[in-house]
């Protein structure tokens, strides 16, 4: 479907797309039901360049909506085939894992003036426990920042940024340092200073306990001291000497690296460390 629909002209484009996701969501078929949760996305991208956007009604396939959940919630339920169809194909347990991994295309189909009307339900996904949300959520942070802008990235993902770094999982804490340098810099120097200083604090607290998070911290340091102010210099400082004093030779290497090949950081930070 995706394909087809990026090449049809936008008036056909819409009405085919309705038809057909209407009806396929609605399916007999589990998997059918599943298939279009999944492509779902993909077809909300196809009207990037559109003017209106993406028809109202896929956009709110995509994020479910409120009186689904309020008739979930009520006593009789439907009990017709269709409803039956249409609330297992909202309730499909992979549901926030499906739309967490096309949240950064929706948002950028939509644009950052329409972030308000996907705020909601992100923040609801972003609190799913289940392990692959957690990391699909933190992989994607700091290119959904990118999409949504400094002012909602700011209101809106710092938080979530936060109970990432401190997951149980060490690969979702990974995954969210992977892309610090960039979260920094669509959040601006002063949050970006705040990071810094949280840095410090989560490694001290040994939050960081595998190796590979503090080299990731390590490799960062050359882009986060360009990106912050030089109020967080001194903690940009701790987490390099931290890093240079470190039991595993990965991490003690990528700190030399940080002052070895950035003049810039050699003039600024390691002469404080």
């Amino acid at each position: 479907m995706p394909a087809i629909l990026s090449r049809l002209p936008p008036t056909r484009r819409r009405s085919l797309a309705l038809e057909t996701i209407s009806t396929l969501c609605t399916d007999d078929s589990p998997a059918v039901r599943k298939g279009v949760l999944e492509a779902l996305g993909e077809v909300l991208y196809t009207f990037h360049q559109d003017i209106d956007g993406p028809p109202e009604t896929l956009l709110q396939l995509f994020l479910g909506r409120k009186e689904d959940k309020r008739q979930q919630a009520s006593s009789p339920r439907s009990t017709s085939r269709e409803e039956t169809h249409l609330e297992s194909f909202y309730n499909d347990p992979q549901r926030p894992l499906i739309c967490a991994f096309n949240y950064p295309a929706v948002a950028l189909t939509l644009g950052r003036a329409r972030w308000p009307e996907l705020r909601d339900v992100y923040r609801e996904i972003a609190v799913n426990r289940m392990l692959e949300v957690q990391l699909t959520i933190a992989a994607s942070l700091g290119v959904l920042a990118e999409v949504i802008g400094k002012e909602h990235a700011n209101l809106d993902l710092v938080d979530i940024w936060w109970n990432v770094i401190r997951h149980d999982d060490k690969d979702v804490r990974e995954k969210a340092l992977e892309s610090v340098d960039l979260f920094v810099s669509v959040l601006g120097a002063e949050t970006g200073d705040s990071i810094v200083q949280g840095l410090v604090s989560i490694w001290d607290e040994g939050i960081l306990n595998s190796w590979r998070e503090r080299e990731t911290v390590a490799k960062s340091l050359m882009s986060l001291v360009k990106l912050t102010t030089i109020r967080a210099h001194n903690f940009t400082a701790g987490l390099l000497r931290r890093g240079l004093e470190d039991a595993v030779a990965a991490v003690r290497e990528a700190a030399v690296s940080a002052v070895s090949f950035e003049p810039l950081f050699y003039k600024e930070v390691y002469h404080q460390a």
